[in-house]
């Protein structure tokens, strides 16, 4: 596989673009899900969704025009070619591994949060039923994150292989193409 710096990094931004749209519809969904948005003034709410707004707007430029950010990270190498003999299906099981992974220590180091809060600062979380269902949500939330990341790092691979048939369906770049060494043994 042959790529450049220039083309890593627009993905990288695109990855990014991703990360803080999906950060942003759960930072809204938290604020609305917990029941207490309407407890706010309305010109916090206001400025909740004028922060919304600003995060999705800019997720979608970044993800429609990574060049100019590319370009001005990668400076004079931008056009520095790299060879790897990993293929593009192997680049794409890697990545999702470590998205994968990436939930994992995020939930893990969420519920020691938690865990921590609850022990050291109970005082501070209180001990009636709201502080409880809070907790509850939270600690299911961060699980959930846990349990997703195990299922998406073990089963990368597959995950990448359904990408790739999925975007080959009904043309013949997929019968054309020839299965790597990597992708026989399963």
């Amino acid at each position: 596989m042959r790529t450049s710096l220039y083309s890593i990094l627009c993905i990288v931004i695109r990855l990014g673009a991703v990360m803080l749209a999906l950060g942003s519809i759960e930072r809204m969904g938290y604020m609305i899900g917990q029941g207490g948005y309407s407890s706010y003034p309305a010109e916090q709410q206001w400025l909740a969704w004028g922060f919304f707004a600003f995060g999705m707007l800019t997720s979608f430029l970044l993800w429609l025009y990574p060049g100019p950010l590319a370009r001005l990270a990668s400076a004079r190498s931008a056009q520095q070619v790299f060879e790897s003999p990993v293929s593009a299906a192997d680049m794409q099981w890697i990545a999702l591994s470590v998205l994968g992974m990436y939930w994992i220590m995020t939930g893990i180091l969420d519920l020691s949060e938690l865990g921590y809060r609850y022990v050291w600062m109970s005082e501070l979380l209180g001990t009636g039923e709201a502080a409880m269902r809070s907790l509850h949500g939270q600690i299911a939330y961060d699980a959930l994150e846990v349990i997703t990341g195990i299922a998406l790092t073990l089963g990368a691979r597959g995950l990448a292989k359904l990408l790739q048939k999925m975007r080959y369906a009904g043309s013949s770049g997929m019968a054309a193409r020839k299965a790597s060494p990597s992708e026989d043994s399963d």
